[in-house]
This record gives C-alpha cells, sequence and structure tokens, in this order.
C-alpha cells in the first residue's frame, strides 16, 4: 500500500534539507515549494496574487498566505509510483491538506537553529532578516502544538541531518 507523508514544520526547521537527504538515499520526497505552481503567495486583505511581494518586509510578509493548491497536490499524490513518499513543506491552508496524508511528521526546533538556518540559507530568501525572523519565532510554539494536536508525530530536528532522516524513515515505514 502506498504511503504518502507530511514532513512539515516552521520556517528554518529543515525541511529542504530533509528532502534532498531522503532524495540523495533514493526516496521520492519533494520540497513542495519546489513542485511548480502548487502554492500561491495570495494578499490577505484582497484575497488576490500578491503583486509585489518583498520578503524582506515584515509588513508585505504578515499580509499574505501562502496557499497550497489542494487538488493539484492530490493529483501528485495519486501519480506517485513509489510505495512511500516524502512531501516537504507547509502552507497557511495547512488544514485543507492534512487529510491527504497518511502520516504527519513535525520537524521540531528551538528557536536558535532556525535563526541560524534562515540567515544562512541560500535557496530560499524567505525570513533572512531579523524582523522577520522575530516574527516566525512569535507563533512558531503555537503552530507547533497545534500540529501536534492534529496528531503530528514529533522529530527533533536540531540533531545531525542523519539522525533526522534516520528517525523520519523509521516512523513512516
Amino acid at each position: 500500500m502506498k504511503k504518502s507523508i507530511l514532513i512539515t514544520g516552521a520556517s528554518g526547521a529543515g525541511k529542504t534539507a530533509l528532502s534532498e537527504e531522503l532524495k540523495m538515499m533514493g526516496y521520492s520526497a519533494y520540497d513542495m515549494d519546489d513542485l511548480p505552481d502548487l502554492f500561491s503567495m495570495i494578499d490577505k486583505k484582497t484575497g488576490k496574487p500578491v503583486v509585489d511581494h518583498d520578503n524582506d518586509n515584515l509588513e508585505k510578509v504578515r499580509g499574505m498566505d501562502w496557499i497550497c493548491d489542494r487538488e493539484k497536490l492530490k493529483r501528485i499524490i495519486e501519480s506517485e509510483k513509489e510505495e512511500i513518499a516524502f512531501y516537504c513543506g507547509n502552507a497557511t491552508n495547512i488544514n485543507e491538506i492534512i487529510p491527504l496524508f497518511d502520516k504527519i511528521v513535525l520537524l521540531k526546533v528551538n528557536d536558535e537553529n532556525p535563526r541560524h538556518r534562515l540567515t544562512s540559507r541560500t535557496k530560499n530568501d524567505f525570513a533572512k532578516t531579523t524582523e522577520v525572523q522575530d516574527w516566525v519565532l512569535s507563533w512558531k510554539e503555537w503552530w507547533e502544538n497545534k500540529m501536534e494536536g492534529k496528531g503530528a508525530i514529533i522529530v527533533d530536528a536540531n540533531r545531525d541531518l542523519k539522525e533526522v532522516t534516520k528517525d523520519v524513515i523509521g516512523i513512516s515505514l
């Protein structure tokens, strides 16, 4: 039976790094942000796509939602050929996509690691400023608790990536 695993976490938790590690190990793993046209950045006030977004501007970051196209994600999951597939990401409308997955894994981190990871990452420019990082960290614990309440399996992502990967695979099999 095929399994689809959602790996989620706050910004800087290690979702992208874990996706890359799983791929290197031969697993079917996706950084959901890289799946074409899966997400839309929507203005919270107008409900329309954002046209002048700036990830360094806290006011603009706070004014948008990162919306996953549920139907497109469902088709991607259904078309997966492998017995197990990992989908690494987060979305404002995560409650809508959770039912598509067999398991949810939450990468949980302290406040220091995300700051370091967000500041030094090169693939994505989200939350590179201290101001946006402060905002992310202000809701991180609430969000992690929310995911735990939805049945997410907690993995300590403060450790070495290989250890985290081993735990995620063990949970998922």
